[in-house]
């Protein structure tokens, strides 16, 4: 069976994603999110700094992050031409399902790292919330 692919939703997907990271992370739960990693901004030099060192601001993870939502997009694709889900709604039921898998990987990995329980709500939430809307926005823009 040949897997379908609407390119275009595709990027939808992963522009979607960013937006919602810059939504979560920069916008809502910032300094939470921060304070949680152990990250400071020197407001003098306004440099992120994370436990008394420098914060490198090479373009590094905004490159790999990009890349991770289009896999993260082709994935959860592959999962529902797999499953036949091709309604926003079914298509949301497996990116949630995706979506709670990772949810629970990141509270147990933050467990064993004792990071603190916010950290695990904002980044478990985001996502949950992430594979959802991936899911919904595939489910419904389906190549025919």
């Amino acid at each position: 069976m040949e897997t379908k692919t609407n390119w275009l939703a595709i990027i939808a997907c992963a522009i979607g994603g960013m937006l919602l990271g810059f939504l979560f992370y920069g916008m809502l739960f910032q300094s939470q999110w921060m304070a949680g990693n152990g990250i400071t901004q020197d407001l003098t030099t306004m440099k992120m700094m994370k436990n008394g060192a420098e914060m490198s601001e090479a373009p590094t993870p905004m490159i790999v992050n990009t890349i991770a939502m289009l896999v993260y997009a082709l994935i959860i694709n592959w999962l529902l031409n797999k499953t036949g889900s091709h309604t926003l709604t079914s298509g949301a039921q497996v990116g949630a399902s995706v979506g709670l898998i990772s949810l629970i990987g990141i509270f147990v990995g933050h467990m064993f790292s004792q990071a603190p329980m916010n950290l695990s709500m904002i980044d478990g939430s985001y996502a949950f919330l992430l594979f959802s809307m991936m899911g919904a926005i595939l489910g419904v823009w389906q190549k025919k």
